[in-house]
């Protein structure tokens, strides 16, 4: 019987393409991917503020998506279903990565899984959540350091970076961790790398501009690019003296203040001048805000200034030490938009920074630090002696809670949480 043998030509072409899209048809059947015979497991949902934390059983090798919805329950392929694909447990959906979610509102959340581009599995059980304002409820950390120190100021580089500074040249150092439990809110505080030779001076404040900023109770200033490595700056005439409480970058200078009314300013942490103060009260804290840097301090006092340089007393009617300030914006002009705190639950709050009015929370401590946060930036929350936790959404009703027992000196907020320091190491957090 005569060979068959094909050519080159029309023919051997044919049946090259033809046997080349079976060997596909079959390589495509054969090593295709099956999809996850079971749904995801130990799904559970926690609410935050303006945020959630989705934990499930991760497995390796599969790809996990979160569908979610406002309501009680979905239908994942229906319109308007949102979708977060490739989540890590714990996944924390939040209004800035993954879409809005609105405090007080209910979400539903049900979740799948592929396998290398599978079809998709079958669904775990609906779970339904709904964020809520953080402020009532903190977790409290171990003290921080081997012989913890009281803790006096705490700043926030608004990307990953906390740091904490306090008596006898303590500084911790720590990346942002809204899910880290232990401690809470931080991956791990940590002493720094590098710090200058001998200094065990009392860093009362830390502050942020480009650089992480702290001030010594004896005027000196320390500077960092990340919370581990310190330099000291060379100071030109800051005259170092007891009593310096905190500091500011106030564009464009930092503002430094302390005892008898001192008052500093610097454009670049080396020259320093002293502006009249009008006051010869001790000066205990300085922020900037809506672009007023405000000073509160002993038996009342309270100046402001839109330079950092000429100062304007405040009438505060009261006679108590006030220890902190903060502002909120509103859209509505009668809202109250600043709030100071001090000794003896003291409150003076003003809806314009000019005109104050001072009430007092029943049975409250003193206040030692006040700060604004929630989803929206409205609620005022304050911190003080023995753990005191007071908060209140528009600046008149306050609640109170404790977070721990130790005085808490300073609050700030981070995304989705609040992160309070004081005394002994005290560290406590907010969710």
């Amino acid at each position: 019987m005569p060979r068959i043998v094909f050519s080159s030509g029309i023919l051997g072409v044919a049946f090259r393409v033809f046997a080349l899209a079976i060997f596909i048809l079959l390589a495509g059947c054969h090593f295709q991917t099956d999809p996850p015979g079971d749904a995801p497991t130990g799904v559970k949902v926690i609410p935050g503020d303006g945020r959630v934390t989705v934990s499930f059983d991760q497995l390796p090798g599969l790809t996990y998506w979160i569908f979610y919805q406002a309501g009680s329950s979905l239908d994942p392929s229906a319109p308007g279903v949102s979708i977060f694909r490739g989540a890590a447990s714990p996944q924390v959906l939040s209004t800035i990565i993954s879409g809005v979610f609105l405090n007080g509102t209910q979400y539903a959340f049900i979740m799948n899984a592929t396998k290398n581009d599978s079809r998709a599995g079958p669904f775990s059980s609906t779970e339904v959540a709904t964020p809520r304002l953080a402020g009532p409820n903190w977790d409290v950390g171990v003290a921080l350091g081997p012989v913890p120190q009281n803790l006096n100021g705490l700043a926030f580089n608004n990307l990953t970076r906390l740091v904490a500074v306090g008596d006898s040249g303590t500084v911790f150092a720590g990346n942002y961790d809204y899910t880290h439990t232990n401690p809470p809110g931080v991956t791990e505080w940590l002493p720094p790398t590098n710090f200058p030779t001998g200094f065990v001076e009392n860093l009362r404040a830390v502050t942020f501009s480009n650089q992480l900023v702290a001030l010594g109770e004896n005027g000196s200033i320390l500077t960092s690019p990340d919370g581990s490595v310190w330099t000291l700056a060379p100071t030109d005439n800051f005259v170092p003296s007891t009593g310096m409480n905190d500091l500011v970058f106030a564009f464009p200078r930092y503002v430094a203040v302390g005892n008898g009314g001192k008052i500093f300013t610097s454009p670049d942490l080396v020259v320093w001048t002293q502006p009249v103060s009008n006051t010869v009260e001790d000066l205990y804290s300085v922020s900037l805000l809506n672009g007023r840097v405000v000073v509160t301090g002993a038996n009342g006092t309270l100046l402001t200034s839109l330079d950092g340089v000429n100062w304007d007393p405040q009438q505060s009617n009261t006679g108590n030490a006030l220890r902190g300030a903060t502002f909120r914006a509103s859209i509505n002009v009668n809202d109250i938009q600043y709030v100071v705190v001090g000794d003896a639950g003291t409150i003076v709050t003003s809806v314009d920074g000019t005109t104050w009015t001072a009430t007092t929370l029943a049975n409250a401590p003193n206040l030692l630090s006040v700060t604004r946060g929630g989803a929206l930036g409205t609620r005022f929350l304050a911190v003080g002696s023995g753990g005191a936790v007071a908060f209140s959404d528009d600046g008149a009703v306050w609640t109170q809670t404790t977070a721990g027992s130790s005085d808490l000196r300073r609050v700030l907020v981070t995304p989705g949480m609040y992160i309070a320091v004081g005394a002994a190491g005290a560290n406590a957090v907010s969710k």
